[in-house]
């Protein structure tokens, strides 16, 4: 009897291992032929699940956003925002060598890349607009350039960790204190 595939599942399975084959070795450092070895499948396994290297990254890129707005929204929206913003920085400090990872994969993406490809990506712009709307649906923001900075700045603060630039907890702890200023003077007022 044939082995029953659940295919969602599997597509996942394979995406999560391609994050830490990204994270580990860089996006422009393998080849299709090379991921499929690494994950344990053959090309044509790999070919049927995405037809494409740029294509499994959109995907993971899509899979990773939606694993991370299930974390943001864990955060409890019915405490008040400067301790939801403290939640959040906490959130973060816990998550922050998936975070760091995640920013090394997508710059290593990003270098190959000119910025156009990027820009006028429409998966990767649903993707910033998925982020985006998570923040301020946490923060109870109406303006959505406030939440657009907010997730820029956490994708700083992780990019200055691959040089070591920076501490990332003491970052956030700065990041959680300036929102919370910030809210105090012009939100909640």
């Amino acid at each position: 009897m044939p082995k029953i595939v659940d295919a969602v599942q599997y597509r996942r399975e394979l995406l999560s291992k391609c994050f830490d084959l990204f994270a580990e070795k860089g996006y422009a450092n393998v080849t299709t032929r090379q991921i499929a070895k690494e994950l344990g499948v053959s090309t044509g396994t790999l070919y049927h699940y995405f037809p494409n290297k740029q294509v499994l990254f959109e995907q993971l890129a899509e899979q990773v956003s939606l694993q991370d707005v299930e974390i943001l929204q864990k955060v409890d929206k019915d405490r008040d925002i400067s301790q939801r913003i403290i939640d959040l920085g906490q959130l973060l400090i816990d998550h922050q060598d998936y975070i760091i990872k995640q920013a090394a994969i997508w710059l290593d993406f990003r270098q190959h890349c000119s910025a156009r490809e990027v820009s006028d990506n429409v998966v990767f712009q649903q993707i910033d607009l998925r982020y985006e709307r998570a923040i301020a649906e946490l923060l109870d923001l109406e303006d959505s350039q406030i939440a657009s900075f907010i997730w820029a700045s956490i994708d700083g603060i992780a990019i200055a960790q691959l040089d070591r630039q920076t501490n990332f907890v003491t970052q956030i702890e700065l990041l959680t204190q300036m929102l919370i200023a910030y809210f105090e003077k012009h939100i909640l007022t």
